[in-house]
């Protein structure tokens, strides 16, 4: 699903209904709106919907009847119920009977959007676990790969944070351009995916996609494998070799840790992006290439320029459009997305079954601040799905020592309370508030690092402290 998500909005209060448009239309959702449960029918008759966000108690139709005719006719859809009154107890009922989720009214605007965010990505989930089931029945023969491993354009980009939407938001709009695009940002934090991401909604998404690691190479080696060598360039060179951007032509070049190439490099290179013309080493003539360039960096490569190890003429050409990718702890609440979509690539990839994640490791998980960010995530869940028994969920013991370690401090750190003159229910409610806290809002993950039921749950979030609940 690279196009964006639908979203449609049913609410018989007009200026909640707009707000609510207002919200998600921002966040680059394609939203519509329906005044009740019969205006809402009707659009879904007539149009792609991928989610319901509707109120529960409305005149005629209401949430609840909504969502059941809703299974009845399109059962793919998602639905999520809001309710004003604090009526969990039909709300809850209404998810036993399929609704996604459901939120109090008001909500908060990062409510709103994590909840749809998590709906969104369980879509791309399950649309690519089903091309990876279609795929795995093939013969091998007809596969193009072993096991598929991601999706494209977009849909590669895990996750839903503010940052990570916006970021999707920018790729798409860039992507329709032939500009120069300089991808800035930590190790790990997804440069090549984003890459292949503009690559493949690009015009020239039917051309190759080429990219080099630059600072993996020594000068004469990089030399060679950008621009190629004429035979008897150097000692067993026997027959003419082309360089990525002649390979590359018609389609993207990647340049990974271009801040790395050294300064005569450079003047080569600077002419490659001006010009679209390059010169095998060895050789005489001019050869035409046709390349979009893609660069990336860790550093800011203004910093090399002001120290002298880039040229200034050269960055300003690589900076036509600059995106910053964000760190993986500026990204809140993608960890849980991504935890559960790196557990099943890892799982396909390795012939696993994995059913789920323990409490105590996804306790763990969220608690480390990952260096290496979704790389080393990455890493940590496919050591995780290695090592843990087949059939089982991924468990605490089967995680990184250093993350354990951390880990385990972390979660004693954030459920350590004063206690003071604090009473039981008090106690209680600091506990709930502080696994709130720590799972980013996602209530199915607190419940179960409680040790309770969804339903008792949403009952102490929304009652007073000192209230009795025998169904925990």
């Amino acid at each position: 699903m690279t196009a964006a998500a639908r979203i449609l909005v049913v609410d018989d209060e007009a200026a909640h209904r707009d707000s609510l448009r207002r919200i998600f239309e921002r966040a680059g959702y394609a939203v519509f709106v329906a005044k009740d449960g019969e205006d809402a029918l009707a659009q879904l008759a007539g149009r792609a919907i991928d989610i319901i966000l509707t109120d529960l108690v409305m005149p005629g139709v209401d949430g609840r009847a909504l969502l059941a005719a809703t299974q009845k006719v399109r059962p793919d859809v998602d639905v999520v119920l809001m309710t004003a009154y604090g009526n969990v107890e039909n709300a809850v009922a209404a998810m036993r009977e399929g609704a996604k989720d459901f939120l109090t009214k008001p909500a908060r605007r990062g409510e709103l959007l994590a909840c749809v965010g998590r709906l969104v990505e369980r879509r791309h989930l399950l649309a690519e676990n089903q091309a990876l089931r279609a795929e795995l029945t093939k013969a091998p023969a007809e596969r193009e790969q072993p096991t598929p491993k991601e999706g494209r354009g977009v849909a590669r980009l895990l996750g839903t944070s503010p940052p990570m939407l916006a970021l999707k938001q920018t790729l798409q709009q860039v992507a329709k351009t032939s500009a120069t695009v300089l991808l800035v940002g930590e190790s790990g934090t997804g440069k090549e995916q984003c890459a292949r991401a503009l690559h493949e909604l690009s015009p020239r998404a039917d051309g190759p996609f080429v990219a080099v690691n630059c600072a993996a190479l020594p000068e004469s080696l990089l030399e060679v494998e950008l621009f190629g060598a004429e035979r008897g360039a150097f000692t067993g060179s026997d027959d003419r070799r082309l360089g990525r951007f002649e390979r590359a032509s018609g389609g993207t070049l990647f340049l990974d840790e271009v801040g790395e190439i050294p300064l005569p490099m450079q003047v080569k290179l600077l002419r490659a992006l001006q010009e679209g013309e390059i010169e095998r080493l060895g050789g005489t003539s001019v050869v035409r290439v046709d390349v979009r360039v893609v660069a990336a960096a860790q550093h800011d490569l203004l910093e090399r320029v002001k120290a002298g190890t880039f040229r200034e003429d050269l960055y300003y050409r690589l900076d036509v459009v600059s995106l910053t990718l964000p760190p993986l702890r500026e990204r809140e609440g993608d960890v849980v997305v991504l935890v559960h979509a790196f557990m099943a690539i890892h799982a396909a990839r390795h012939d696993r079954r994995i059913d789920g994640v323990e409490p105590r490791a996804m306790q763990a998980l969220l608690a480390w601040p990952f260096p290496g960010n979704v790389r080393e995530l990455s890493h940590a869940i496919e050591r995780a799905v290695v090592l843990c028994p087949d059939g089982s969920s991924l468990r605490f013991e089967d995680l990184p020592p250093a993350l354990k370690a951390h880990g385990g401090a972390g979660a004693t750190e954030v459920l350590t309370f004063r206690v003071g003159q604090m009473t039981l229910p008090q106690l209680e409610r600091a506990a709930i508030d502080a696994t709130m806290t720590l799972v980013r809002g996602d209530k199915v993950q607190a419940a179960k690092l409680l040790g309770v039921s969804l339903r008792t749950l949403y009952r102490r979030l929304d009652e007073k402290p000192g209230v009795e609940d025998d169904d925990s």
